[in-house]
């Protein structure tokens, strides 16, 4: 199911996934176009609501059926896969595209599952998802997934798209506007050539891990209820939105660390060494952005990270562990073990009381130093595909908030029928 590009802009009814909306940009989705899937797929309480007769996810189911009915979505009538273009603004300011598909899989516990996850996830979350898609028996918004090694692929895809879109739009971006393009590949040649380069691929999950576990929830629920449905029914798939791990376009930017003050906790990048018995060298930096730059041109042969304290800026750089296993190996893991928990004595139950503060921004990080918010600011290099798709190989996961892939697959431009 999608928006019918005739009877709406496309660009004003996509948004980003509901995990990283803030309130604030909810407001303007809301007030950008009355079909704004944000109204379904993340939609705002409102007073007087009880929970289970009139609530945000009432709403979204009556949002569904009113949009469906005025012909606003529609279902397409064929089975297909999606190639959709994303154009954006890099981290470094160049413009991408990032190519990727639509597709749909059996929704399975990870156990059986075609798919691979890196990371944990949270409660919350997956309690949200599930009272969503209870409501609107609808994916709204897709698993965000990587192939490995597909052969044949890219001249499938490029077959595919040889005509105008089907569909596109432009949306507000994290880094300025974004243009997307959809093409519906429902010709049964072409659609039979992307999947059988597609079939010998193995799949991983790059964002998305609450998303595809709760369909998996809603899946089992649904199968229990009703034990007579087709082995391929709608309500035993999720979506996903699959790219190329080795695609250049796809960026997986860090999440930097705030180490707050607090007894004990060092404010120091000197003490903070003094602690780690000299695993690591530390060398100065005129600025935190200059320890950055320079922990980016070491990343390779060391594990380097970009540190400032009351006493300036520094680089900090230690031997890659030899023998490790994918997650041991990782910049974020070495972090996490050797500076806060050993050398800060930051606990689980620490971190969970707010002992750390996260940012994406070098600048913030420093300001916080500077501002006496942050004891340490600690900036980290981005991890690559290779070490997500290695840690998930070895069934490990990977530290809370090791990832964030950018820019985020849109909600709204394909939706799954449950």
């Amino acid at each position: 199911m999608r928006f019918d590009p005739g009877v709406v802009d496309l660009g004003g009814t996509l948004a980003p996934p509901y995990d990283v909306i803030s309130t604030e940009q909810r407001e303007r989705l809301y007030a950008r176009d009355l079909r704004n899937i944000v109204r379904i797929d993340y939609g705002r309480d409102e007073p007087g609501d009880r929970p289970g007769v009139v609530d945000r996810y009432t709403r979204a189911a009556g949002h569904l059926h009113a949009w469906l009915g005025l012909g606003v979505l529609r279902h397409d009538p064929h089975p297909a896969v999606y190639v959709a273009d994303h154009e954006f603004t890099a981290a470094d300011g160049s413009r991408r595209t990032r190519c990727g598909l639509y597709l749909r899989t059996p929704a399975l516990p990870w156990d059986e599952a075609a798919v691979l996850p890196h990371e944990r996830t949270l409660r919350g979350p997956k309690e949200d998802r599930l009272a969503l898609m209870r409501a609107t028996r609808m994916q709204t918004s897709a698993v965000f997934s990587l192939w490995d090694s597909a052969p044949g692929i890219d001249e499938a895809m490029a077959a595919a798209t040889e005509r105008e879109p089907d569909a596109e739009g432009t949306t507000e971006g994290e880094v300025g506007d974004e243009h997307h393009r959809l093409w519906v590949v429902d010709d049964p040649a072409r659609l039979g050539a992307v999947l059988e380069a597609l079939g010998p691929s193995r799949l991983y999950i790059a964002d998305g891990h609450h998303r595809f576990e709760t369909a998996a929830t809603y899946a089992a629920e649904r199968r229990a209820a009703e034990p007579g449905a087709d082995a391929g029914a709608d309500f035993g798939m999720t979506l996903l939105h699959l790219c190329a791990a080795t695609d250049p376009s796809i960026e997986v930017l860090p999440t930097h660390r705030l180490v707050r003050p607090a007894p004990g906790v060092p404010d120091r990048v000197a003490d903070l060494l003094d602690r780690l018995d000299g695993t690591f060298r530390a060398d100065p930096a005129g600025s935190l952005a200059e320890a950055v730059d320079a922990a980016r041109r070491h990343r390779d042969g060391e594990h380097a990270l970009a540190v400032a304290g009351s006493d300036g800026a520094f680089l900090l750089r230690a031997p890659r562990r030899a023998g490790a296993s994918p997650r041991a190996a990782l910049d974020v893991s070495v972090l996490q073990e050797l500076i806060l928990e050993r050398a800060c004595g930051l606990d689980a139950d620490a971190v969970a009381g707010g002992a750390l503060g996260y940012t994406r921004g070098v600048e913030e990080a420093e300001e916080s130093v500077a501002a006496g918010t942050a004891a340490l600011a600690i900036c980290l290099n981005g991890c690559t595909t290779a070490e997500i798709i290695a840690v998930s190989d070895a069934r490990e996961t990977m530290p809370q908030k090791s990832t964030y892939f950018y820019p985020k697959v849109p909600t709204g431009l394909v939706l799954s029928p449950l």
